[in-house]
């Protein structure tokens, strides 16, 4: 049997998937109400006015649940913070490299990374970053006639582009954690019971790899 690590916690893997689905809603209801071209990603919610209305109150759950998953699991939170927070040479040097995903393209191999590699620290405050911004600007969207139309106007904007980048972002973090052949083990991590297999971490997270078995 191989030997396996714990990477993610069972109240981070939920708030993972359930943060995922509503962000994932929220894309296709928006782009739907957003632009023309796309208003066919508004069947599956029976229309357009139905699109809209998913879209304000899951854009309401979108702001709550990780503000609960805070308040429940602050210790959790706290680490992941800290852990994205971290950048070194090593850090820099992968994102030099893409990671070695763009080989041979851009040339050199990935230097040894921790539980998170520079990309997934990078996609973890881009997440905070624009959710902040889709949430402020959402509210203000919602609430319109208390704000000045001409900010209300350019808000709409910010809003849909925010949206869109992030989408982009979490298209290719879903590719590289459940397609990439190098790396698409990590799906197991979230999908299953959050366990890693040894062998993998201490190719993929060199250095938490080493400090796990210190540890242990």
């Amino acid at each position: 049997m191989k030997s396996m690590l714990l990477k993610h916690h069972k109240p981070t893997r939920v708030f993972h998937w359930i943060n995922l689905i509503v962000f994932f809603l929220l894309l296709c209801s928006g782009l739907a109400v957003f632009n023309k071209n796309l208003q066919f990603l508004a069947v599956p919610f029976g229309g357009l006015k139905n699109a809209a209305l998913v879209h304000r109150y899951l854009g309401f759950a979108y702001f709550v649940i990780p503000l609960a998953y805070i308040a429940l699991y602050f210790n959790l939170f706290r680490r992941f913070l800290a852990t994205i927070g971290t950048f070194d040479q090593d850090d820099r040097q992968w994102l030099r490299v893409a990671g070695g995903y763009l080989a041979p393209l851009v040339k050199g191999g990935a230097p040894p990374q921790g539980k998170y590699n520079a990309g997934q620290k990078l996609l973890g405050w881009m997440v905070i970053f624009v959710s902040c911004v889709l949430a402020g600007s959402g509210l203000v969207m919602i609430f319109y006639a208390s704000f000045p139309p001409g900010l209300v106007r350019w808000l709409y904007l910010v809003h849909a582009a925010a949206g869109v980048f992030l989408g982009c972002g979490v298209i290719v973090h879903g590719y590289l954690a459940a397609i990439h052949p190098s790396s698409r083990n990590e799906l197991k991590t979230m999908l299953g019971s959050g366990y890693i297999e040894e062998e993998y971490a201490r190719h993929h997270n060199e250095k938490w790899y080493r400090e796990m078995k210190a540890k242990s």
